[in-house]
């Protein structure tokens, strides 16, 4: 339990960190560092659930563009700055680093097995975002068409 609640500190704080370190807008970092707990947090539920990289990843990328549309809806903002900041406890920077070792050092099997780690761990991130940006696309219409506008004028 308190390596759970850790990371999930850890999560948050990244996502801060990153935040501070490219700048955003400091009214939104209270915002950035609850999307990374939130998206850490989605992929702590959901690992033992669907066994795998590729399925945790997309619940957890799911997630965090879910929360981005939320507070861009909220702040009137754009979603991307919220989204890359949630993002961040996601990225597989430990696979990749490992891949890239074990390429130096000639393991290929090695590098074969990070590789496919890495590339499932992102395109799950990106098919995640893919699915939650469709559906918000889909209520902005959904919610144009029900009341009346028309939001391509």
């Amino acid at each position: 339990m308190m390596q759970t609640i850790i990371q999930l500190l850890s999560g948050a704080l990244g996502s801060i960190g990153f935040g501070l370190l490219f700048h955003l807008n400091r009214r939104y970092l209270p915002a950035a560092g609850v999307g990374g707990l939130l998206a850490w947090l989605a992929y702590l539920l959901a690992a033992p659930a669907v066994h795998g990289t590729f399925l945790a990843n997309l619940v957890g990328g799911v997630c965090a563009a879910l929360y981005a549309e939320f507070m861009a809806r909220w702040y009137n903002a754009p979603s991307t700055p919220f989204f890359i900041t949630a993002a961040v406890p996601l990225i597989p920077g430990s696979t990749l680093y490992y891949c890239m070792n074990a390429v130096v050092s000639s393991n290929l099997l090695a590098a074969e097995h990070y590789g496919e780690q890495t590339f499932l761990a992102a395109f799950g991130i990106a098919g995640g975002m893919a699915i939650a940006w469709c559906l918000a696309d889909l209520s902005r219409k959904l919610n144009a068409l029900l009341t009346g506008h028309n939001p391509a004028k």
